[in-house]
């Protein structure tokens, strides 16, 4: 009886063996369920545009479904605490946006850390603009100078600590303006708050409000003018200057995410992103396009990190 009990036990240890191993992922059977991939923001947020664009030709590269899930609050940092704290097995990753991930780990008690992530793609390279309702009399920074002498005047931001207020605050400091800060979540609130005459401007990625005539760009953050809106001067023009940010949006994995998932990840989207509609959809929506992939893209978030370290003050 003994001897048989032995044998019975271990005819179930090599069946439990042999179930372990046909279950586990390999370079070949990977992916064998659905991606999700989580914004910080609200739906039609940059990130979640792009993911949503490149849906399709994701799916039948990889041969599974991509899952878009919406996480925001906080600044980012519900969904990259998230996303951060999945299994690290491809299979969740996080829609983001490079001075918000890195903004929010600065600023907050944080689980996750940027530089620590699996990076996979960046989209473009967004500078920031000032937007205010297209009826506003505000026309330029000057304007907005004066305005905010006489006036009670409001930011909208996508939260308080994230990578938007900390831009509107170095430039508030640099012009001597004050104003309220207003949180939402994401960009696209944002825009809609001042579309609807609920905040004064708004500090954002400048093709937030690429094709929409209910808000005016009064100012592009940065040296030099886009050729994508070339009729929008800068701020250098209209005669201040201060660190300017730049919105890079892409897509990042957990630590420690199999190096197959991500290499497997990076070949669907650099095959996604040379299809025609992505070219087509970038040209009509106004997007700096700026891919870059893997490790070049992990060396941008870390002089990110670096560069946002000198201004912690005004987080």
């Amino acid at each position: 009886m003994k001897k048989m009990f032995t044998i019975l036990m271990v005819l179930i240890a090599t069946m439990c063996a042999v179930f372990a191993a046909g279950q586990e992922e390999t370079a070949d059977s990977w992916p064998s369920k659905p991606i999700h991939i989580v914004g910080q923001s609200a739906a039609g947020s940059g990130p979640d545009l792009f993911i949503r664009q490149l849906q399709p030709q994701l799916q039948d590269f990889l041969g599974t479904s991509i899952v878009v899930e919406n996480k925001p609050g906080s600044g980012g940092q519900l969904a990259s605490d998230y996303v951060w704290g999945s299994d690290p097995d491809g299979y969740t990753l996080l829609a983001h946006s490079s001075p918000l991930t890195t903004v929010t780990q600065i600023s907050k008690e944080c689980d996750f850390s940027i530089k620590d992530m699996q990076h996979i793609i960046v989209f473009d390279a967004a500078p920031y603009a000032v937007l205010v309702k297209a009826d506003s009399p505000i026309n330029s920074i000057s304007d907005l100078i004066e305005y905010t002498k006489n006036n009670k005047a409001s930011n909208a931001n996508s939260g308080i600590g994230g990578a938007m207020f900390l831009q509107s605050r170095i430039m508030a400091d640099t012009l001597g303006i004050e104003y309220n800060e207003v949180p939402y979540n994401g960009s696209q609130p944002c825009t809609l708050a001042v579309m609807n005459g609920d905040t004064t401007f708004t500090v954002t990625a400048y093709d937030t409000a690429v094709n929409n005539d209910q808000v005016k760009n009064i100012a592009l953050l940065s040296d030099e003018r886009l050729d994508i809106i070339p009729d929008v001067p800068t701020i250098v023009e209209q005669g201040y200057s201060f660190p300017f940010l730049v919105m890079r949006r892409g897509v990042i994995a957990p630590p420690d995410t199999p190096a197959y998932a991500v290499e497997k990840l990076i070949d669907a989207f650099k095959n996604a992103v040379e299809q025609p509609s992505f070219t087509e959809y970038t040209t009509a929506n106004g997007i700096n396009v700026d891919l870059r992939f893997g490790d070049e893209y992990k060396k941008l978030d870390e002089q990110y990190f670096d560069t946002i370290m000198k201004y912690v003050s005004y987080l």
